[in-house]
């Protein structure tokens, strides 16, 4: 008799995920989210790193790179993605990333210990005693002082998707290929959309998925909406249940979603007064009040419950080194605006100082200290205005530097993992996506871009790179086209070709793919 996790991981090995970089789950953000609330947590360098269902290791790859004195493993169901990672893993000539094909079942504290614990897109999606093994093995093998971070399905926002997951599985589920299972469990949310009735609690949730069900990515909608298992739960009993393995809440990776002060008045001033203090208690409030659907939570031993500090102290946040990028408005009086759309009010100068300081560091990171001495203002407002930032998820920040060149440099360097990566894409296509230093997914590289990628070594400068890429022009490897008309003219292609590859570098630079 097949098993459910047998299933599983079929399902998996015939329709891969492509595996990425999820910035909320990366050790450097997990460790500095720690900080902020009053934990430290083990360096970085030398850290010991496993994720739980690692796919190919689009997760993990990225952080191996970054830090080589670190040791990283990653544990997944499906053969199939192993295999892709490990080829990739050895394309890339990294020697400090493992990935391991095994059921997280098997797992024990005989795996070894690690100071970070990464378990992202799982603990919904398998059965109950694989969700138990998770949490046991987050707890068995999480050093003394380490975390674990675990991402799932929350209600009360599933309650309302779960409609449109039955109603995909009625029509689609009973089918073995999984393109045709998407195609006519698409066409059933088709059909129920045009045919609610106007106003119906059914109308309303169709509205609501129409076009994630229309245009979302396959490989997602077959593993989120027609997956064997998928089993969201509140957060008070996921917290629960990690109590039961001897872990005890922290924080959520998304951090602006743990304080009442992100909502209006009317709503965050009763939310506090029934919460009685109590943090868990406030944040399954907010679950209800958003109508959350997803939930990424960081653990901690229950031993160090005690010294977790909710309360925000501007000692710590003196510690990091923050990273953002703004738009500025035309009138000052007006609201800046985030990267990630986050709207943020900057009456004085002194808070339009920092604003612009961040910008034109970005993508590096500033440290808090030089930003106080650069704005030359009391530092005590800024530490408040930089914690105000914070808690909005306005910006980014850490306890390491986060370094990029503050303008494209005459010899453009990409780390030579990175670039391998972009060469293996471009032949065998490992389910992989290209990341950045702020652990992020570049979707996609323009086509300039992924000519220059292999180039970008450090040895050649700009001047060689734009021949490069006139020389593939006109080897008809890439067009540049003028009105729609292909640009032949020998000056006009030279011109051409200096000016798209200085501005695919200054792509790479902002989207932060260039080392120092």
């Amino acid at each position: 008799m097949v098993t459910m996790v047998e299933q599983i991981s079929k399902a998996y090995d015939d329709l891969p995920y492509t595996s990425s970089a999820f910035p909320q789950s990366t050790p450097e953000h997990l460790r500095a989210t720690a900080h902020l609330f009053g934990l430290d947590a083990p360096p970085l360098e030398h850290a010991r790193v496993l994720e739980l269902g690692c796919a190919a290791g689009g997760n993990i790859i990225p952080f191996a790179i970054r830090h080589p004195g670190a040791k990283v493993v990653g544990v997944d169901l499906s053969q199939v993605q192993i295999k892709a990672g490990q080829r990739a893993i050895q394309a890339m000539g990294l020697d400090n990333i493992h990935l391991i094909h095994s059921s997280i079942n098997d797992l024990d504290k005989n795996f070894g210990q690690f100071d970070y614990i990464i378990c992202h897109g799982v603990y919904s999606w398998v059965p109950e005693e694989v969700r138990e093994a998770i949490l046991r093995v987050s707890q068995a093998c999480l050093s003394p002082e380490g975390l674990a971070y675990i991402s799932y399905n929350v209600y009360p926002g599933w309650k309302a998707k779960e409609i449109v997951r039955d109603a995909m599985l009625l029509r689609g589920g009973t089918r073995d290929n999984p393109a045709e299972k998407l195609a006519y469990a698409r066409g059933m949310i088709d059909f129920l959309h045009d045919m609610a009735r106007e106003g119906s609690v059914l109308k309303k949730v169709m509205d609501e998925n129409i076009e994630i069900i229309r245009h979302g990515h396959p490989n997602y909608l077959v593993h989120e909406f027609l997956e064997l298992c998928n089993a969201p739960c509140y957060f008070r009993d996921f917290v629960a249940a990690a109590g039961r393995h001897g872990l005890s809440y922290l924080a959520e990776a998304d951090i602006a979603s743990m304080f009442a002060s992100n909502y209006h008045p009317s709503a965050a001033q009763p939310l506090l007064r029934e919460c009685d203090n109590s943090q868990q208690t406030l944040e399954q409030l907010l679950d209800f009040l958003t109508n959350r659907t997803f939930r990424q939570t960081l653990l901690v031993h229950t031993a160090r419950a005690a010294d977790i500090r909710y309360r925000i102290d501007n000692e710590r946040i003196r510690n990091f080194h923050i990273g953002g990028r703004f738009s500025s408005p035309e009138n000052p009086h007006e609201s800046w605006h985030s990267e990630h759309g986050v709207t943020i009010d900057a009456p004085t100068e002194i808070v339009q100082k920092i604003m612009r300081s961040l910008t034109a560091a970005w993508p590096s990171t500033m440290p808090v200290s030089v930003l106080v001495s650069e704005v030359g203002a009391n530092e005590h407002e800024v530490l408040n205005f930089i914690q105000r930032l914070i808690i909005a998820s306005a910006i980014r920040f850490r306890l390491d530097r986060v370094s990029v060149p503050k303008q494209t440099s005459e010899h453009p360097l990409v780390p030579e993992p990175l670039r391998r990566l972009g060469l293996f894409q471009g032949s065998e296509r490992p389910p992989i996506s290209l990341f950045n230093l702020w652990h992020e997914t570049i979707a996609q590289l323009g086509v300039v871009e992924q000519t220059l990628l292999p180039l970008l070594d450090g040895q050649r400068d700009i001047n060689e790179l734009s021949a490069a890429i006139h020389l593939s022009a006109k080897q008809n490897e890439l067009n540049f086209l003028r009105e729609g008309q292909r640009i032949v003219d020998p000056d006009e292609l030279i011109r051409t070709a200096d000016e798209h590859t200085r501005k695919a570098l200054q792509w790479l630079h902002t989207h932060a793919l260039l080392s120092a």
